[in-house]
């Protein structure tokens, strides 16, 4: 990657973040949506009409999905377990139950599989190592997919279908799993990226429009695209904050670029030098195609 590949994403809301996470384009209403998990909150944010709105929940939440042909109806992750929750009422119904260890465990990334299926990682409070899991919710049951991982992030699918990526934040590994739709275990992986300790360490992913692996990198202070078959880095977006947690696309074409941050794990001095830890980002420039591998609904 060329020094003069990298771009600056500008802070598009001021609202500020614990811990931000999670963050989602909804086409529906388009509107973005992301968590903070340690306040337990959701928030939602129009970019054409400049509305925003945040709503808690009794527990910590770290992922949420817009679900298919339900207006206003999402899925979400909580500490507690999997449930739906209704952005009219806040009414939240719960589908599965997780064991959190007396309140040890929580829930982190997740995301939807081609076949709408769910599926959640889970980690210790303190991060402690393999202590979490990879799980999909199949038919209404929850199925333990990956056992042992530590801070499960970036759940997404390659556009063929064949493959689905993954991050165990604390490896600082991007790896790549074959993917058959029957599998119960998944042991074989590749390992795309070994990402050098100079660029933090990988969290939050996505597929971009241009088919690449776009990864918040904690510690990283920017957005990394990556190649998806070579592992190749191919750009940077810088945010000019350290903890990157977590990217998705959208917009009226699909291409901006919005950015999700933390406050956590900083220094009061460290927040001092950046402001702006927290807070909502975005960047629009990217010369690619409309949305090849599919947004959230």
């Amino acid at each position: 990657m060329m020094e003069n590949n990298i771009k600056k994403a500008d802070v598009l809301l001021h609202t500020e973040c614990l811990l931000g996470e999670g963050i989602v384009w909804s086409k529906r209403d388009r509107s973005l949506y992301w968590v903070d998990i340690l306040r337990k909150r959701i928030h939602s944010y129009n970019p054409e009409s400049k509305e925003s709105a945040c709503w808690e929940l009794p527990g910590y939440v770290s992922k949420i999905v817009p679900l298919e042909g339900d207006t206003g109806v999402f899925f979400v992750a909580t500490q507690e377990g999997l449930a739906t929750w209704k952005k009219e009422n806040q009414e939240l119904t719960f589908v599965a139950y997780l064991d959190t260890q007396h309140g040890q465990i929580r829930t982190n990334d997740g995301g939807m599989d081609p076949d709408g299926n769910f599926w959640i990682g889970t980690m210790h409070m303190e991060a402690l190592p393999n202590q979490g899991k990879l799980m999909r919710l199949r038919d209404a049951v929850l199925e333990t997919i990956i056992p042992t991982v530590t801070i499960p992030n970036g759940i997404v699918w390659s556009d063929d279908k064949r493959y689905f990526y993954f991050i165990d934040t604390i490896t600082r590994e991007i790896r790549r799993y074959p993917w058959n739709r029957g599998d119960e275990r998944i042991e074989t992986y590749h390992t795309l990226v070994r990402v050098p300790d100079q660029f933090g360490m990988p969290d939050g992913m996505c597929m971009g429009p241009d088919g690449h692996l776009w990864v918040a990198h904690w510690g990283g202070f920017g957005v990394y695209k990556w190649h998806i078959e070579t592992g190749m880095l191919l750009d940077k977006i810088m945010v000019n904050v350290p903890n990157v947690t977590s990217c998705c696309f959208g917009g009226p074409t699909g291409n901006d670029l919005f950015i999700c941050t933390a406050q956590e794990g900083l220094t009061e001095q460290e927040l001092e030098k950046f402001p702006d830890s927290g807070k909502i980002f975005h960047f629009n420039g990217l010369e690619v195609p409309l949305n090849i591998c599919g947004l959230d609904p």
